[in-house]
């Protein structure tokens, strides 16, 4: 009987198989040997690799104005295992080490967090500045306070020019080689491996349209091109222009790059529009169809923000589609949601309206992996619901965090506390080594999945070719990949994979 869907819980161990002579023949000469090892020159992935794809250290403004004083390097001993002090003075390990990692800060306002904590003159200069530089010095709920608005300032459009450096600043052009040296420096192919990246904050009147922007490249190339920024004349919120920017990196650098959207939850609908809201709502064209398609290969649906996979509203007959939900407002809290803005949030409304687009388009923009990851903005990338460790330095644990007011909105009336932050996800990738190559391409193939926590081994393959007694085979992974294609993929080629 054939089967579309071929699910398997995979557990892949190793098999040998022995030398076998075949019939018909009296000398060596005569003898057909099939391989002592079937692994040998197999390149399809056997192994899967588990990460964190979304992560904030103290050179970000909304991280480090809130307490954090982790930096890359702390971040990185501590997802590779080492016991590393919190920022609020508290021993803390991992009980099972990271395989993958990248350190995502804000590229707007890099380096500028630093001259606010220490008031350097042109901080001190500037109202503003001097007013952030005093809050975040008394520390505690002033410094938290003053965090949220900051964040507020920047969603709106209204933080000074002082504050929000951008490429071509020394101090954005200092703190952007320190995130690459601190990638290069704790990648261990094989055992750990760093990426560089960054996050490009796009945001609309509130709307969250966040993407991370990872690089398969070392520092070689990564250097070459400063980070895109959202703020014009030099960068944009609109992610076309980002999309160009990709484009300009690789063309300029021979490297490869790709880019994740996230927290689309808290878009109010803006992550999956039907629409271009960049061109004043025209409907969208065949060219943003693919570069969507082409730039934007995976979607973060689990993170400290709650869920972004499916709402009760939209999946009615899913019991589980009521968790972690965040369904309020925007980012900053200054537009309420609405039920119409629904569909435009989650992941599998997503997947939908994108095979609609695909009919009148030609290719889908919405077509993607899902992944999970923290968005930590403590540096510590914890998952554990039962050893909650928060996601900012003020949620570090205290007898005050879950009661802590988090963000509140007199005019819209939002408001919700501490104990709404998820303890998030983790990213697993099905790769052929774990080397920033080998789990790149990966995930631009979208061999991945995401969990909210657990690290289970999962994989999926689909095709036509597939029979009831394949799920006996003692080689799962290979009767996958030779009568079908992995999760996520539209076709893959693997050599040498002829069934025994």
């Amino acid at each position: 009987m054939r089967k579309l869907l071929y699910p398997l819980v995979c557990a892949l161990g190793l098999v040998a198989q022995t030398a076998v002579a075949e019939p018909g023949g009296a000398g060596d000469d005569d003898r057909q040997v099939r391989p002592y090892s079937p692994y040998a020159e197999r390149s399809y992935p056997t192994d899967v690799y588990f990460g964190d794809t979304h992560v904030h250290t103290g050179i970000s403004a909304d991280a480090g104005g809130s307490g954090t004083r982790l930096m890359p390097v702390d971040a990185y001993r501590f997802a590779s295992g080492e016991q590393v002090t919190s920022n609020t003075g508290l021993p803390v390990k991992l009980a099972r080490p990271y395989d993958f990692y990248m350190i995502t800060d804000h590229s707007d306002g890099m380096g500028a967090i630093a001259d606010i904590l220490s008031g350097t003159p042109n901080v001190m200069a500037d109202p503003d500045g001097r007013m952030f530089h005093e809050a975040f010095t008394k520390g505690g709920k002033d410094a938290a306070a003053a965090a949220v608005e900051l964040i507020r300032r920047f969603s709106q459009g209204e933080l000074p020019e002082a504050l929000n450096y951008q490429p071509g600043n020394p101090a954005f052009t200092r703190v952007w080689e320190d995130i690459i040296q601190a990638a290069e420096d704790f990648n261990r192919p094989g055992h750990f491996t760093t990426f560089i990246a960054y996050e490009w904050t796009s945001l609309v009147s509130g709307n969250n349209l966040h993407r991370n922007v990872i690089f398969r490249d070392g520092s070689e190339r990564a250097k070459q091109l400063a980070p895109y920024t959202t703020t014009p004349p030099a960068g944009s919120p609109d992610p076309r222009d980002l999309w160009a920017w990709m484009q300009a990196y690789e063309d300029n650098t021979g490297g490869r790059v790709t880019a994740i959207p996230h927290n689309g939850n808290i878009s109010n609908g803006m992550m999956f529009a039907l629409q271009d809201d960049f061109a004043d709502g025209a409907a969208y064209d065949s060219a943003y169809a693919r570069n969507r398609q082409k730039w934007e290969r995976l979607y973060e649906v689990s993170q400290l923000k709650g869920d972004g996979e499916a709402h009760p509203a939209l999946s009615p007959q899913d019991e589980f589609a009521d968790y972690e939900t965040w369904d309020w407002g925007n980012l900053d809290a200054s537009a309420a949601k609405t039920p119409e803005m629904l569909p435009g949030e989650y992941a599998r409304s997503g997947l939908l309206r994108g095979l609609d687009l695909q009919q009148r388009l030609g290719s889908n923009p919405f077509k993607f992996g899902m992944v999970g990851a923290t968005d930590t903005h403590s540096g510590l990338s914890t998952v554990d619901d039962d050893n909650f460790f928060g996601k900012f330095a003020y949620y570090e644990p205290n007898p005050e965090r879950a009661t802590h007011v988090a963000k509140t909105n007199k005019k819209t009336g939002i408001s919700y506390k501490g104990w709404r932050y998820s303890s998030a996800g983790v990213t697993a990738v099905w790769a052929t080594e774990n080397t920033r190559q080998a789990l790149f391409d990966a995930m631009v193939r979208r061999e991945v999945y995401g969990t909210t926590g657990p690290r289970m081994r999962v994989r999926l393959f689909g095709g036509w070719s597939f029979a009831a007694e394949d799920i006996r085979h003692r080689d799962l992974g290979l009767i996958g990949y030779a009568k079908g294609v992995p999760m996520g993929s539209d076709s893959v080629s693997y050599t040498h994979l002829t069934l025994p």
